[in-house]
């Protein structure tokens, strides 16, 4: 009889273990491996705006397309700038690469029905991010009905000198994210304003880049999260 019931048990224990995870650390946990994607990219800094596409299959110098400025209008500073996204456009657009900054024990603030809210401190990955994230404050918001990322944002209570020859009075940073073609979640706006001061200059910055249009790869297997085609 014991030996009847021990396996249901046992399948039941696991069962319990699984329900236990949060929709946090269940957000956390979600599928990284999956198809790459070209897409549409826009880059506002201020007045200036830029627009193009992003083929990450394509090799280094021919991966982005800009279809806005014409080239005839572009500067040197654009130009190196076009010259490194293109060298990192790898096809690295998902949510789930910010769940490194993410401790899974944050603290769940609000909740809807389809939604829970965590409040953190950012974990720093490297000793660059350490000097700004020890500042900041951040929040992320999970979906409860499928394992993703919706938005996260990470701000500075208040001002504060990640060097010494710089003063950050405000910083706020806000990621969105949107399920790609295959459910997983990709970084579909990231908007950021920092103001401050460095080497005795004042700066005040707003950058919106934004992801669309997702279109798979040819010769690539569609695959949904879940893994099956």
């Amino acid at each position: 009889m014991f030996r009847i019931l021990l396996l249901p048990t046992s399948l039941l224990a696991c069962a319990g273990a699984a329900a236990a995870q949060t929709p946090l650390q269940q957000a956390l946990a979600a599928p990284i491996d999956g198809p790459k994607y070209s897409f549409n990219m826009t880059f506002q800094n201020g007045d200036e705006r830029a627009e193009g596409r992003v083929d990450p299959s394509q090799p280094e110098g021919r991966r982005i397309t800009v279809t806005s400025p014409p080239e005839a209008d572009w500067d040197d500073d654009f130009r190196k700038t076009i010259t490194q996204m293109d060298k990192d456009a790898k096809g690295d657009i998902w949510c789930i690469e910010l769940a490194e900054i993410v401790p899974p024990d944050a603290r769940q603030v609000s909740e809807t029905d389809t939604t829970a809210t965590y409040a953190f401190q950012p974990v720093a990955v490297d000793k660059e991010d350490k000097k700004v994230f020890k500042h900041l404050t951040g929040s992320i918001t999970v979906s409860k009905q499928s394992p993703s990322i919706l938005s996260l944002s990470m701000t500075a209570p208040k001002p504060f000198k990640p060097v010494v020859v710089a003063k950050v009075n405000s910083f706020n940073m806000t990621a969105t994210c949107t399920p790609g073609p295959d459910g997983r979640a990709y970084l579909s706006r990231m908007d950021m304003k920092v103001s401050g001061k460095a080497m005795m200059k004042a700066f005040d910055q707003h950058t919106v880049q934004t992801i669309s249009d997702l279109k798979p790869i040819p010769d690539q297997p569609l695959k949904t999260a879940s893994g099956t085609p």
